[in-house]
């Protein structure tokens, strides 16, 4: 299993790109007949705004976050339920019928616990569908840079942790993350 990260905010045309392929897979199932196609499209050009991470590198920079307090520990609420019959429903429902799923789902994946700082460790525990606000990755950054030196150094002396910390100051200008 990998995690894949993105932009919260991808800047043109990625951000054209990937919505175009949002909308495939919602009115097609998938089944692109765009040249190029949708998908190779959004990835190809998002692909600079993304960062990979397989099971073992996000145990590790989860286990780093926990150690310097940028996490906190938390239940997600649910996700809204499926409120269609079949994906042939889904499919020829009116759309404002669509765009309240999406929008609840949207909601679902941007949640946080009132009064915690930094980021929910839930949403590093899946492939989401979750969003990492820019304010959620600053809080945690804080969090990280009061950190004691020590612990810090002996932290950044690891390529993937710094590699990490180098992506999340990124998207503090960009949105936050998402993590599909």
């Amino acid at each position: 299993m990998g995690y894949e990260f993105e932009w919260a905010d991808l800047p043109d045309p990625a951000a054209t790109a990937r919505d175009r392929y949002e909308a495939c897979l919602d009115n097609y199932l998938g089944r692109c007949e765009h040249a190029p196609p949708c998908m190779e499209h959004y990835f190809n050009l998002a692909e600079p705004y993304q960062f990979h991470l397989n099971a073992a590198g996000m145990g590790f920079c989860r286990v780093c976050m926990r150690r310097t307090a940028m996490t906190y520990e938390a239940e997600p609420h649910a996700s809204p339920k499926w409120p269609f019959s079949s994906i042939e429903d889904w499919v020829t429902a009116d759309q404002r019928r669509r765009d309240a799923y999406n929008k609840a789902e949207r909601a679902a994946s941007a949640q946080t616990v009132p009064g915690q700082i930094g980021i929910p460790e839930f949403k590093f525990l899946s492939n989401g569908p979750w969003l990492v606000s820019a304010r959620e990755v600053q809080q945690a950054l804080d969090r990280y840079d009061a950190a004691p030196s020590d612990l810090r150094a002996d932290l950044e002396s690891d390529t993937t942790w710094r590699d990490w910390l180098e992506w999340l100051r990124e998207t503090t200008n960009h949105g936050g993350f998402a993590v599909p």
